[in-house]
């Protein structure tokens, strides 16, 4: 589970070997082998042992600010090992080789957003946003298909896949608004700051999301700022942001799930800075159902695994893919 610390004021030490949380009224004792990742989003004190005790179990420490955006990370030093495939996954982004992944990537974005708007359709009904949007992400779908297929270097590959992604979005996200209630219903899609409460809850569940994906790209051995379609992004881990997009429609579902059954409450959200927050009692809302979420399970590509799960073997299929290309290119280097 990812242990959040949500209350100013909470105190955070190390006691028989386990985390001690201790807050005004009340306090308690986590095993470390029950915490897959620590989220800080509120002013606490993390004992010098307790950071100790995180980094011995390989468990990261994230800092995120109001909006769910990750603003520092802590983490064991054993993450930026392996040499030889850090090497490979160098090579290989230097390489044509890498776009048919980057384009199987953006499609399966595609291919779940539309799964996502049928699912809409299966349960509310035909509606002619419904229709619009699932026609386009079709369209889109096949067209990255194709600049998959067809020889580009990465520059025009990069801008073909965002430009076909980003007509998609507009279709999907017009969807998505008319399979809203009423009084959740948004203009389109804004980040930071969020101009509207669903935009604002769907920020901070993507935050929670990114350091999921993180962790399973450093478990896996991967370098996570060595990206293919986020390339261009300086100084920023560009392969999570590549490997969370095709699990952002599973995030958009649970969203759409929460409103339409009530579970979230508007006046739990504010309005101010020009923008849209997520209040405490959201958060109260939020994160254990998306805890919940990560360890739900459901079968893609034949294979039955929690979402936790799925992003794991994601990363893992990308390093063993990564291995093969390099020995094979290995071997082709032999005299």
């Amino acid at each position: 589970m990812q242990l959040v610390l949500d209350t100013n004021g909470l105190v955070v030490k190390q006691r028989k070997r386990c985390f001690q949380i201790i807050g005004k009224e009340q306090q308690r004792l986590i095993s470390p082998e029950k915490v897959t990742s620590i989220a800080v989003t509120a002013d606490c004190l993390l004992s010098s042992a307790a950071i100790r005790l995180a980094v011995e179990h390989g468990i990261p420490i994230y800092f995120f600010g109001p909006t769910g955006k990750m603003e520092g990370k802590l983490w064991s030093p054993h993450f930026v090992g392996l040499a030889s495939l850090r090497r490979a996954q160098a090579l290989w982004l230097e390489s044509p080789d890498c776009l048919p992944w980057a384009a199987k990537l953006a499609e399966k974005k595609t291919v779940r957003q539309a799964g996502h708007l049928q699912e809409l359709h299966r349960l509310l009904g035909s509606s002619d946003e419904l229709a619009a949007g699932m026609a386009i992400l079709e369209n889109q779908r096949a067209d990255m298909f194709k600049a998959g297929e067809t020889p580009h270097d990465p520059e025009r590959l990069r801008g073909r896949l965002m430009g076909l992604e980003g007509s998609a979005a507009k279709g999907y996200w017009a969807a998505l608004a008319a399979a809203a209630p009423e009084h959740w219903r948004f203009a389109g899609r804004s980040r930071r700051p969020a101009q509207d409460p669903f935009n604002a809850a769907l920020n901070y569940l993507y935050g929670m999301l990114y350091p999921v994906v993180e962790g399973a790209v450093f478990a896996a051995g991967l370098d996570p700022y060595m990206g293919v379609l986020h390339a261009e992004e300086y100084d920023r881990p560009a392969l999570t942001y590549d490997m969370i997009e095709p699990f952002r429609p599973w995030v958009d579902a649970l969203l759409l799930d929460l409103c339409r059954e009530d579970a979230l409450d508007l006046r739990h959200f504010e309005p101010r800075d020009g923008g849209w927050w997520v209040g405490k009692a959201a958060k109260a809302v939020l994160i254990p159902r998306f805890n919940d979420f990560l360890l739900g399970e459901r079968t893609e590509d034949g294979e039955r695994r929690s979402v936790r799960n799925h992003i794991h073997a994601y990363a893992g299929a990308l390093a063993e893919l990564l291995r093969a290309w390099y020995d094979q290119r290995q071997a082709t280097l032999l005299p």
